[in-house]
């Protein structure tokens, strides 16, 4: 086969324009784009995989909105589930779990030994004016909520702090956190000038996003407690944690082999990762935009394992709590069945294929 570098600038022309958008975490997606995977299951199709960023900059906010209906996306839980709830013809095609820091933060002078030393204090939740679904709030509200909790605490046990983010000169303010030299941008400025400030007394980081932080607090923070400790996988449960393979529904019904071929890819990279960790190794830090020793420091052991999607009743429990967490706080107005809204038979298909082939 040849690979689509080898066509002409006509027969590119004439493919079916297929789109894909990643958050800037580990992704079997990135690691598939960095090995020409796609390329390979894609060639001497009538499709043609390309960059959401291609789709123009109209469509800027659909890595959230899912507005484009030709397109997957992988990554944290929380926006395609946001889209659902809001009305996107949406499905989830498969589900990873990579556990990461979900860290409580206090200023390194800090008398506090404990989240219990937080009670009657200032946490910070962030304010991002410029997007259309506040993530980042999310992320850390759930994050105080699963910490206080494990501490026999309450969320009225402390004092919530709007902080603004995403202005002080960023040089993205789209939210995603990757500067366009690619070096991973601080997205919790904000929060760690009111922390040092003496406005706030803690705030929440998680996964790689942490490493620009402490490059930007240089030393005068320090991690309070690690939620991800939690042998309680809900508490675990925050932005990334599920993260999420979805894509448009009418996609999914009109071009069911271009769908598969997808999930291959997938499949073929997250095992690709399994068996060999160090040929991804640098695929994911540039994914991240961290170097990629940092990577051991804010991602579970043996993260390499965890990137090959599947639909298990663990999973899809995982994915309900999020949902439910979106709902009773706020984040989402319209609940939905959550079985209304899987389809595991494409995935189904393109394990066959994928194990057939290795036979």
């Amino acid at each position: 086969m040849t690979g689509l570098d080898d066509e002409s600038d006509d027969q590119a022309a004439e493919r079916q324009a297929l789109y894909y958008t990643r958050c800037p975490v580990p992704t079997a997606t990135g690691i598939a784009l960095d090995h020409g995977i796609f390329d390979q299951l894609y060639a001497g199709t009538r499709y043609a995989l390309r960059d959401i960023a291609e789709a123009g900059s109209e469509n800027t906010a659909a890595h959230y909105t899912h507005s484009i209906d030709r397109c997957f996306r992988e990554g944290g839980g929380a926006p395609p589930v946001w889209a659902r709830a809001g009305g996107a013809h949406t499905l989830l095609l498969g589900i990873t779990f990579m556990e990461e820091t979900l860290g409580i933060f206090v200023r390194d002078d800090d008398p506090a030994l404990g989240v219990a030393d937080l009670a009657g204090r200032r946490v910070g939740l962030p304010l991002w004016s410029g997007l259309v679904f506040n993530f980042w709030r999310f992320a850390a509200e759930k994050g105080f909520h699963s910490a206080l909790r494990l501490h026999g605490m309450r969320v009225t046990d402390v004092n919530a702090v709007d902080v603004i983010e995403g202005g002080d000169g960023d040089a993205d303010s789209t939210g995603d956190g990757i500067l366009r030299s690619g070096e991973r941008a601080c997205r919790y400025r904000g929060q760690l000038q009111a922390l040092l400030a003496g406005h706030i007394d803690a705030m929440f980081g998680k996964g790689a996003e942490i490493a620009p932080l402490e490059r930007e607090a240089r030393g005068r923070i320090r991690l309070l407690f690690n939620v991800a400790t939690s042998p309680d996988i809900g508490d675990r449960v925050n932005n990334s944690t599920p993260r999420l393979v979805t894509a448009g529904a009418r996609m999914v019904r009109e071009e069911p082999d271009a769908i598969v071929r997808y999930l291959q890819g997938l499949l073929r990279a997250g095992r690709l990762a399994a068996r060999h960790p160090d040929q991804v190794r640098s695929a994911i830090a540039h994914d991240c935009g961290i170097d990629s020793e940092l990577l051991d420091r804010w991602l579970q052991p043996g993260f390499t394992q965890r990137l090959v999607p599947e639909i298990t009743p663990e999973l899809l429990g995982t994915v309900e709590m999020l949902k439910s967490f979106l709902f009773e706080r706020g984040y989402i107005i319209h609940d939905f069945a959550l079985e209304q809204w899987v389809d595991a038979e494409p995935l189904r298909e393109a394990l066959a294929r994928e194990d057939g082939a290795s036979r």
